[in-house]
């Protein structure tokens, strides 16, 4: 397994990265960067944390231990092995102030591994070639070197008033085929931790009016000839680890990645050309992720009411009953988030390659719960803080002998030590009331899909067909006979392709 230093000597290969208006040299050293790569490091050094060894790590097949991050669940108790492993990256790592850490990037190949073949055999313009095996050798280097691979999938916004407008903008296309490869020119306009990674991930989502230049799932490296990859202004506080307990820990860097006539070698590419293949699949190979954010919101909300506990017995309102009527909410919030987890796993299901996988629906909708209601628990958690949330000394001013005895004073309640409040205070800034927490909270409304996406795409699935699974109990107790569908009715299930439909419909009790 990967150690922390490996990667970061890793991240010294001469890839392009700017920074704000920075060109950066190494990712791994410098001021805007470094923070965020020692936090990666972090996790791979978790891996060997003697006291951890079973939470984060296993034994594969041929004895070799691994970490959790390859771990292919083919139970319902090993997803929850899986769940455990992710909770405690989680909660190592700021409970939630990285939120695009290695084991959640790569969690999206599963998908690919899980069927590799009709990746290829729906691939358009490969001339016939077979794609399987190269997905199934990345996955194994992937795998053996314990790397990256951050995911690049949004493409530029167009107009959206015409369909035409997506073929003639600058998103990423093939621009030539060869024996060696495909050659890709253009841009991906949205990618979380490129500047980070190993590997950047290659995707798209369907859009109207997309053509089939514009489908290309593969992987490149960072510091391939061609790529440029364009952070926004970074938000950390490098250095300031007191003051900024979170925002130190770095800022894991949105950016836009260039390709300019870029080769992506045949053996990289995971399947192109196939419009109607985009408008079905990245969601799969996303539910990964998105079972990963409803886990990682899960310690989020566990995070919220431990310090709306925390700052409430430090200022003396906790034992009053409206306030605790109030951080019931958080509790609420809480359970309601880890009773989503629970059923998702209970009510899984097997995919076409036996990994066993959380209902889609439960995780997905827990998921739109959160996004619903973090905002409105966020305000409730600062107003129960109240001036301990904004006003409080700096380290330094709380050093200084002349100013000590006020600040103390000011800092002590009915419970623990007056500093005590300053730390507490800090994590409430950091997580809420920062440009550092706040884009966290975008990234976390968007994360691949935004809420109304969640509920448009649920509304794809197949047991939410007017013939499907849902209707049922309606159609009985309406006296209405169900739809045989042996080819005569053409429905948005029956429509799509095979793999597909085994992936959401082939559910099996997992015991």
């Amino acid at each position: 397994m990967r150690t922390g230093k490996e990667y970061l000597a890793a991240l010294n290969d001469g890839r392009t990265v700017w920074v704000g208006d920075e060109l950066v040299d190494d990712v791994s050293t410098h001021p805007k960067t470094r923070a965020y790569a020692r936090s990666i490091a972090d996790f791979y050094d978790l891996h060997h944390r003697p006291g951890l060894q079973d939470v984060m790590t296993f034994l594969d097949e041929d004895g070799v231990r691994r970490s959790m991050t390859w771990f292919q669940h083919r139970s319902k108790e090993d997803l929850l092995r899986k769940r455990r492993y992710l909770e405690t990256v989680q909660r190592e790592l700021g409970g939630g102030a990285i939120p695009r850490t290695p084991d959640v990037n790569n969690y999206v190949l599963l998908t690919y591994v899980d069927d590799p073949e009709p990746w290829s055999s729906q691939s358009v313009g490969t001339d016939g070639r077979d794609l399987t095996g190269g997905i199934l050798d990345f996955w194994n280097v992937m795998r053996d070197g314990d790397l990256n691979a951050t995911p690049a999938f949004v493409d530029p916004q167009a107009d959206r008033s015409r369909d035409s407008a997506q073929a003639i903008s600058p998103a990423l296309r093939v621009v030539a085929t060869s024996d060696e490869g495909i050659t890709v020119r253009g841009v991906k306009s949205i990618s979380t931790g490129a500047a980070f990674g190993d590997w950047i991930h290659i995707g798209v989502f369907y859009r109207p009016g997309i053509v089939s230049e514009q489908i290309i799932y593969g992987a490149v490296k960072p510091n391939t000839p061609g790529v440029t990859i364009i952070c926004r202004e970074s938000n950390v506080r490098d250095g300031e680890e007191v003051e900024h307990p979170l925002a130190s820990q770095g800022d894991e860097l949105d950016s836009i990645i260039v390709f300019e006539d870029v080769l992506i070698p045949w053996n990289r590419v995971f399947h192109i050309g196939n419009p109607q293949h985009a408008s079905l699949y990245p969601q799969r190979v996303f539910d990964w992720l998105h079972y990963h954010s409803l886990v990682r919101a899960m310690v989020k909300a566990e995070l919220m009411l431990g310090l709306a506990l925390l700052i409430t017995e430090h200022i003396g309102t906790y034992q009053l009953p409206p306030v605790q009527a109030r951080i019931a909410r958080f509790a609420g919030f809480l359970q309601t988030l880890k009773a989503h987890v629970i059923a998702s796993e209970d009510e899984g299901f097997f995919t076409p390659g036996g990994i066993y996988k959380p209902n889609v629906l439960m995780f997905d909708f827990g998921r739109a719960y959160y996004i619903e209601h973090i905002t409105d628990l966020t305000h409730e958690l600062i107003d129960l803080s109240g001036r301990a949330a904004l006003i409080y000394p700096t380290e330094g001013q709380w050093e200084r002998p002349e100013l000590r005895p006020w600040l103390t004073a000011l800092q002590t309640g009915p419970v623990g030590r007056p500093h005590d409040r300053l730390k507490i205070s800090r994590v409430i800034r950091d997580m809420f009331l920062s440009d550092w927490g706040d884009r966290i909270s975008t990234f976390e409304n968007f994360n691949g899909t935004p809420l109304l996406a969640i509920r448009s795409l649920t509304m794809k699935r197949a047991e939410m067909s007017p013939t499907g699974s849902m209707a049922d109990l309606a159609r009985k107790v309406c006296g209405i006979e169900s739809v045989n569908n042996d080819g005569e009715q053409e429905t948005a299930y029956l429509a799509q392709a095979d793999y597909a439909r085994r992936q959401d419909a082939s559910r099996q009790n997992a015991s």
